[in-house]
């Protein structure tokens, strides 16, 4: 029998219900700027609202990533539902979850399949930007990136 770990999703209906329902509207700027929203909120906020980031779609029953794959791009999501699976385990993804970006950081496969339960809006983090960026950073906040990764994962630092 498969073991539910969990979940990981922003409440979007306390966000919209302060009135964040698009990010660059200036009400939702706003909002942002009031320190009504927690890290998590703040985070979605961010990646949700950047325009350097490009935009894909999953549909329901979509495979997103499958164990094993190669880690090319990670992906934000802002709406919809995905289904995590390894080895037995199972956690549920919803808005503010990020798929792949630990993998891709540190340079191994997908450790798990990915599969859209709903259609999902997702934002595109392409890693090689991201490793592009990395080594330009002090030596301390590349190892802290390199240890929240493996930490993310359950593997060793």
């Amino acid at each position: 029998m498969d073991e539910i770990n969990g979940s990981f999703q922003v409440d979007i209906e306390r966000l919209h219900g302060l009135g964040v329902v698009d990010p660059n509207s200036s009400e939702s700027l706003e909002i942002y700027r009031s320190g009504k929203l927690n890290s998590n909120e703040r985070l979605y906020f961010s990646l949700w609202g950047s325009k350097d980031l490009n935009s894909t779609m999953f549909d329901a029953k979509q495979k997103i990533v499958q164990k094993g794959d190669d880690i090319t791009s990670a992906y934000f999501i802002v709406s919809g539902t995905a289904l995590s699976l390894d080895s037995g385990l199972v956690e549920r993804l919803g808005p503010g979850s990020i798929i792949g970006l630990a993998e891709g950081i540190i340079g191994i496969c997908s450790i798990k399949t990915i599969i859209a339960v709903t259609a999902i809006q997702a934002r595109i983090l392409p890693i090689n930007k991201i490793l592009h960026v990395i080594p330009k950073l002090p030596s301390v906040i590349q190892k802290i990136i390199t240890n929240l990764a493996n930490r993310s994962l359950n593997l060793p630092s």
